[in-house]
């Protein structure tokens, strides 16, 4: 019996397929949505006797290996490769045979064996080799035990400039095949050098269980190093597809039909070792609709639980919009004030963990609560501001019935009529609503799904992230008529922002432009700072063209009028200014 057969009969399709999907029995077969294409009534059946599947909406069919080709984007050795671990087949290095046509390992196929061969040596290094001392103290001290360094494979990258390369070297991979795999930084000279030094590391899974990238965090905090630092996208991981930790929580989630997504790779191992194992984080990422839909594959209750600090506070906002513009439930899970995420609770006790997932409160619920505790005295001002940070929010909900719920929680909370909140919606602006399933453009022109500036979404980034302004070499000009717009580009050229000089009104504006901007957006600070970079160019460029083309209308001017004078003087302004 060949590889192929042997996948095949060790493994049937309603289990792998399980792995992805949410089935439900209908007769002899089984139902879901399909994952291929956005649709609310279940089209994608299973057939466990004929071990295969049909979406009667988009027609995509086949077996279990078509299967795994299309939802993990590879070819048909990759997808063996994917399944054989599962069903503990070693497949022949070479390829495999199935039919008339011959399969052979592919780039995707080495990228897979050096994460996979990167993930062994790292967890080796920091459970056996001397260099790891300090770091295996660091995992003591946060309280995890072997077992769960174990089963997450958690590791730990030597402070080298080289190890990685030399150890992947002498296994047959090429430096460049190893830096497609996002473990190694191009130098600015030429050559490569390891992305990972010093660092613990943590294994990122698909959710078959193949390591597919790595988070790393510091051992010592220091503003010298980035604390936490992710492997760059590679063609089998992309940042904003992938759930760290959801090849070990799926099951849970579908029993308890919650995925409750956490900020940090280490919130995920505390819950989970705490035995709450239906917890996954973004890892590295500000959550995406990509990952909400995923996990809505499994359950049809989601909620979130971030930092209690301003970053967590500000993420949370960005995820509740994101996550109502593409009709997902999610709901709020708020921890005590004496902690700061799920790790610090659960250290106390995991009762704190267990009744905070338990009290979780819808979205946008929590949001109004959280102004109110703000500004407990509800004054018509307090009450106005409030109305202006929700509002746009309610009008940007994808259902109805959602809408309709705020509205009437809102009214209630702030002792005003449903009536009179509807007619301030109608008045209200609101960034153009993106539609649940079609994905942003990735063009630089389309990135943003918003009404917002380029110049606006430079300040959102900055009031969101002040250590952006020193990025800004030149000063910024913008024709805005908004005055808190032009406040903080006068402290953006002058270099620091203070928050002190804006009213409270001013303050919500700009928390909005920042929610906004930073919505769809990886929280990695080197995406960051190339999108900023970027805009700030567009910026510039856009004012240099603004400054052409008033010129060329004086200059035109002077030239119909026969002022010499006056033309000189403007020739001579205008070279000046584009020098």
């Amino acid at each position: 019996m060949d590889e192929v057969e042997q996948i095949k009969e060790r493994l049937n399709i309603e289990e792998v397929i399980s792995s992805y999907l949410t089935l439900k029995k209908t007769g002899s077969n089984l139902k879901a949505p399909c994952p291929f294409h956005n649709e609310k009534t279940p089209s994608f059946m299973v057939s466990p006797e004929r071990q295969s599947f049909k979406c009667f909406g988009c027609g995509e069919g086949g077996d279990v290996f078509t299967f795994i080709e299309k939802m993990e984007g590879v070819d048909f050795f990759n997808a063996l490769n994917i399944l054989a671990d599962r069903a503990g087949v070693k497949l022949k290095p070479r390829g495999v045979k199935y039919g008339d046509k011959e399969f052979k390992p592919d780039q995707k196929t080495k990228l897979f064996e050096i994460n996979n061969w990167a993930s062994r040596v790292y967890h080796q290094i920091l459970t056996r080799h001397p260099k790891a001392s300090k770091a295996r103290a660091y995992i003591k001290k946060r309280g995890l035990t072997d077992k769960t360094i174990k089963k997450f494979q958690i590791g730990y990258a030597p402070d080298s400039w080289d190890y990685i390369i030399k150890f992947l070297e002498k296994k047959g991979y090429s430096q460049s095949e190893i830096f497609k795999a996002g473990l190694l930084v191009s130098g600015q000279k030429g050559g490569y050098y390891d992305r990972f030094r010093g660092r613990i590391m943590f294994p990122i899974s698909n959710v078959m269980g193949n390591v597919i990238a790595f988070t790393s965090r510091v051992l010592v905090d220091d503003d010298k190093s980035a604390k936490y630092l992710n492997s760059a996208d590679s063609s089998i991981y992309h940042k904003g597809k992938v759930l760290y930790g959801l090849n070990f929580a799926k099951m849970s989630i579908k029993s308890n039909n919650l995925a409750v997504l956490v900020e940090g790779n280490m919130d995920v191992i505390a819950c989970h070792q705490a035995g709450f194992e239906n917890v996954v984080a973004a890892s590295g990422t500000a959550a995406t609709a990509d990952q909400f839909k995923i996990l809505s594959r499994y359950s049809s209750e989601i909620a979130l639980s971030f930092d209690s600090d301003e970053a967590g506070e500000t993420a949370m906002k960005r995820s509740i919009i994101l996550a109502l513009e593409n009709d997902i439930n999610i709901k709020i899970v708020a921890l005590p004030a004496a902690f700061k995420d799920p790790d610090e609770a659960i250290k106390a006790d995991p009762k704190n963990w267990e009744r905070a997932v338990l009290g979780a409160k819808p979205a946008l619920e929590h949001w109004v609560d959280l102004l109110i505790r703000k500004s407990p005295d509800l004054s018509v001002t307090e009450k106005k501001k409030i109305a202006k940070e929700v509002l746009p929010i309610i009008k940007t909900t994808f259902s109805e019935i959602e809408k309709e719920h705020y509205i009437h929680y809102l009214a209630g909370k702030l002792s005003i009529s449903e009536n009179s909140i509807k007619d301030t919606i109608k008045k209200t602006k609101t960034p153009h609503r993106q539609q649940p399933g079609k994905a942003n453009s990735n063009d630089k022109e389309k990135k943003s799904d918003t009404k917002l500036t380029n110049i606006e979404r430079v300040v959102g980034m900055i009031w969101n992230d002040q250590e952006l302004i020193k990025l800004v070499k030149s000063d910024l000009i913008a024709d805005s008529e908004k005055e808190y717009i032009k406040k903080i580009l006068k402290q953006i050229n002058l270099g620091s922002i203070i928050k002190s000089e804006f009213s409270p009104e001013e303050k919500s504006d700009l928390d909005q432009i920042s929610i906004v901007a930073m919505k769809d957006f990886d929280s990695n600070k080197e995406n960051l700072k190339e999108e900023l970079l970027y805009l700030v160019k567009r910026i510039e460029g856009d004012s240099r063209e603004d400054i052409r083309i008033d010129f060329a209308r004086k200059i035109a001017e002077a030239e119909k009028s026969g002022d010499q004078k006056k033309l000189k003087k403007l020739v001579e302004e205008f070279q000046a200014l584009i020098k």
